[in-house]
C-alpha cells in the first residue's frame, strides 16, 4: 500500500469484530486495523490509504459496537444483558 497512514484508536467501547468488519466501509477497501497495545492502553492500530476516522465514526463504531455485544449476549441466552459483565474466577487458597 503506498501512501497509506497507521494510526491508534483506543479501544475502549469498541468490539474488535465490529471495527474489522466496518473499518473497510469508513476508510476505504484497503484499510486494515488489527489490535494494538500504545502506552500501556489497548486498542486498534488502524492502517489505511483513505480517510481516517473522524471522531463521529469512532462514536458509530461504540453505538454498534454495544448493539453487537448486546446481541451476543441475548444468543448466548442470558437473562439479562450486561455488556462486559463480570466473570468469576475460582481461585484456589493458598496454603502455607
Amino acid at each position: 500500500m503506498s501512501g497509506t497512514n497507521s494510526y491508534f484508536v483506543p479501544g475502549y467501547g469498541i468490539s474488535r469484530t465490529v471495527i474489522q468488519n466496518e473499518i473497510h466501509y469508513y476508510c476505504g477497501p484497503n484499510s486494515i486495523v488489527r489490535p494494538y497495545t500504545l502506552q500501556g492502553r489497548d486498542g486498534f492500530l488502524v492502517t489505511t490509504s483513505g480517510p481516517p476516522l473522524t471522531q463521529a465514526q469512532i462514536e458509530d463504531l461504540k453505538i454498534s459496537s454495544r448493539e453487537y455485544e448486546e446481541k451476543q449476549s441475548r444468543i448466548a441466552g442470558e437473562a439479562t444483558v450486561f455488556v462486559n459483565k463480570p466473570i468469576a474466577v475460582h481461585q484456589r487458597l493458598r496454603r502455607g
